[in-house]
């Protein structure tokens, strides 16, 4: 049987570490993927943010319900609690990145909307002239000479570069998100907000009307902005959330089909096991049984996924968002 998902407060592993709210962690992905042979299974990172710059090779990123093959060169990006794992082929060349979600606060409280931006899962594959990935890489070494220098000031240049890096990423970003038209862009607005909304919302907390008002259109409108962005109606997405979860605690946890029915807020197990049934073909048992029977959840039989998830897959865990969302661009999306 699965264990439940690893949780560390340092690098993983490292289930013992207290980490400073000044901690940052710089290393080569390779030598440390060799000793995991090569793979580092799904687990969350508690108060730290964590960026892994693939400049070559292959590699899979897990993230929870989702499984993605990475294009190199390539950036993700990944908030404090959430699910993620990498599969690395041998041939895997990169770096990461890893610095206290305390810090990155105190260092861009003057930029609220980067913060904001950047607090899901991302993966960047396309970059301009201005923001290349070389220039991202470099910075990135940059910091690693910096931290293991013993020049004067040295936490005032670190906290230059990081301004200069997330300022970079959330230009990548921004400029993903410009490249659709008016009409397009307007409707990825909406959409992205709906898709924040029932994340952070409960389970059957809110009608789509609430949703819609929220966002001070109709439900008719929002419908035909789901359809157009993901081909679903906006309940179909809610419902896709609402799987997610239900996912991440049969594969995750060790929790009984009852107690996962009253975290999810169903009426009954009974009502549990009926819904999700009708959304996967199977009943909570035979799906975790077959997760357990698979180890790993095969990526094809796993259910859709439209939306991220910031709270976790048991009561006082919160492995975090890892939906899913993307444009017709693949410069940014958002896992």
């Amino acid at each position: 049987m699965p264990k439940d998902i690893a949780h560390y407060n340092g690098l993983y592993g490292d289930d013992k570490a207290q980490v400073s709210h000044t901690y940052v962690y710089s290393q080569l992905i390779a030598p440390r993927n060799r000793a995991t042979n090569w793979g580092l299974k799904p687990h969350v990172h508690g108060n730290l943010y964590q960026l892994f710059f693939l400049e070559a090779g292959q590699a899979s990123l897990d993230a929870g319900a989702d499984s993605e093959e990475l294009q190199t060169p390539c950036v993700v990006l990944i908030p404090a609690n959430t699910v993620h794992g990498f599969t690395f082929s041998p041939q895997v060349k990169g770096r990461s990145l890893t610095i206290a979600e305390a810090l990155l606060d105190t260092i861009l409280q003057v930029s609220p909307s980067i913060l904001i931006e950047l607090n899901s899962l991302y993966v960047l594959t396309e970059f301009t002239d201005e923001e290349s990935f070389a220039e991202l890489l470099a910075l990135e070494r940059l910091i690693h000479a910096e931290m293991h220098s013993q020049l004067p000031e040295r936490q005032l240049a670190l906290n230059a570069y990081f301004k200069l890096l997330f300022v970079k990423l959330f230009r990548l970003l921004k400029h993903q998100q410009n490249k659709a038209d008016g009409s397009s862009n307007r409707n990825l607005h909406y959409f992205h907000e709906f898709q924040k909304s029932v994340a952070r919302a409960a389970p059957f907390e809110k009608k789509i009307s609430e949703y819609a008002r929220e966002l001070n259109i109709t439900p008719v409108h929002l419908n035909r902005i789901c359809q157009a962005v993901k081909g679903k109606s906006a309940l179909e997405i809610v419902n896709a959330n609402t799987i997610r979860r239900a996912h991440n605690h049969l594969v995750y946890t060790s929790s009984s089909i009852s107690e996962i029915a009253y975290t999810l807020q169903f009426a009954d197990s009974g009502y549990f096991t009926r819904f999700f049934r009708k959304h996967t073909g199977l009943s909570p048992v035979a799906y975790r049984a077959r997760a357990y029977r698979d180890e790993t959840y095969p990526a094809a039989a796993r259910p859709e996924v439209e939306v991220p998830e910031p709270d976790g897959p048991a009561p006082g865990k919160t492995p975090g968002s890892t939906g899913r969302y993307s444009t017709s661009s693949k410069s940014g999306r958002r896992m």
